[in-house]
């Protein structure tokens, strides 16, 4: 009889949510950087606000508007952090557009102004404020987390696949729910 791999499937699922904590969104700009392109330098937590209250480093003719409304949002402490990536730099630390926006209500919204193109999104609500995914006992995650199209890792990280969606010209939004 062949050894037994112990915990393989535990090392898959730690490293599936320490990608998911990737979504510390790499090293947050200093203040006084200028955003790099794409990046979204504010936004709003309020739906109703979402009419113009953002600032984004594209803004082009060639943009579209991604709208991605955060769902679950079961607690105002820390910081929901809201990461969107191409297929290149899927759970990466250099997201094509990213956000960092107080938990202020049961939603939060973001906008991007995006160039047409498969994205997915990944999202961290930073209950503590720490910058990065915080786990109880055997390694689960202790604060939410989401995918676009509602992705679950499952022995890994969710595969760029399962939360990708297309960007159209007209733009887009979608609604992620955050996990218990």
């Amino acid at each position: 009889m062949p050894p037994m791999r112990s915990f393989g499937c535990m090392r898959s699922w730690t490293r599936a949510l320490r990608a998911a904590a990737a979504l510390a969104l790499g090293a947050p700009a200093a203040a006084g950087d200028a955003p790099s392109t794409g990046d979204v330098v504010a936004a709003a937590e309020d739906p109703a606000a979402a009419a113009g209250d953002f600032i984004s480093a594209t803004g082009d003719s060639t943009s579209a508007a991604l709208t991605v409304t955060v769902t679950n949002v079961q607690s105002t402490q820390g910081q929901m952090r809201v990461a969107v990536y191409a297929r290149d730099g899927w759970l990466g630390q250099d997201p094509v557009a990213r956000v960092l926006t107080p938990a202020r209500g049961a939603t939060v919204t973001a906008r991007f102004d995006l160039p047409p193109k498969t994205y997915a999104v990944a999202v961290l609500h930073d209950l503590n404020d720490n910058g990065a995914m915080d786990f109880k006992l055997l390694r689960l995650p202790k604060e939410p987390y989401g995918f676009s199209n509602g992705a679950r890792p499952r022995f890994g990280p969710p595969k760029f696949r399962d939360a990708a969606f297309e960007l159209g010209a007209e733009g887009l939004a979608i609604s992620i729910e955050l996990s218990d």
